[in-house]
């Protein structure tokens, strides 16, 4: 398994097609919203030229669609549109959908089939798992539509950030992620506060709006991510 680099998360046709360790039997993975590069959404023509160059060379695409619920509240695309370009898909409800845990495979019967066995074999069992699924569903029905939130919450740190003088790359704010480059000791200073920030990439902080994030809470974060990361707060003349 190995990581291709590519600007925003999203290989090219291009780079796929050269890829000489790649052909039958092999798996190219997507991921929708890319974490990495902050939440950054598949076009859906990108996608799918991708998914196309992938079984050129006769391997099976799968869609790591951790936050695809994500990416089709911001792009206004139902997540079928993505999913149906792909051999597997999974979603994860424990983050932006805010259940306690859980997640979901979906593919063919033969996808499915090898994955219960799998899921057996490295003692992945759940007895009344039902209780999960009622979160999940729940979610399902409440917590999609409400992801606009999340996003128009991130715009206004973002932006609230950049006014701060914190430099802020305003344009790869698309979801729910705000990519902050790190400053020795920025971590510990803001827990102190109260406010949490993780690791994105080398180099840079993530913070991250969700269901527990309120309009208060963003201007509390507003407040103290500018003097922990050391940054001189610009006055608007």
């Amino acid at each position: 398994m190995h990581g291709v680099p590519a600007p925003k998360g999203r290989p090219t046709p291009e780079q796929i097609l050269a890829d000489e360790d790649l052909g039958a039997g092999g798996v190219v993975v997507l991921e929708n919203t890319h974490r990495s590069s902050g939440g950054r959404i598949w076009p859906l023509d990108e996608f799918a030229a991708a998914a196309a160059a992938a079984r050129a060379r006769g391997a099976a695409v799968h869609l790591d669609g951790a936050r695809l619920f994500n990416a089709s509240v911001a792009a206004g695309i139902p997540p079928a549109d993505w999913a149906r370009l792909a051999d597997s898909v999974t979603i994860c409800f424990s983050k932006g959908l805010g259940c306690p845990v859980g997640a979901i495979l979906a593919g063919s019967e033969q996808v499915i089939e090898r994955a219960w066995e799998g899921k057996y074999l490295f003692g992945g069992a759940m007895r009344q798992s039902g209780v999960l699924a009622a979160a999940a569903l729940y979610a399902l029905d409440h917590h999609v539509d409400r992801l606009a939130d999340d996003h128009a919450r991130a715009r206004r740190l973002a932006e609230g950030l950049a006014d701060a003088g914190v430099p802020v790359d305003l344009d790869a704010v698309e979801t729910n992620f705000v990519s902050i480059a790190e400053t020795e000791g920025a971590l510990e200073r803001l827990r102190e506060q109260g406010v949490l920030l993780s690791d994105l990439r080398t180099g840079y902080l993530r913070a991250v709006t969700h269901l527990e994030v309120g309009d208060e809470d963003v201007e509390r974060a507003i407040d103290a991510i500018p003097a922990a990361l050391g940054a001189e707060r610009r006055v608007n003349a």
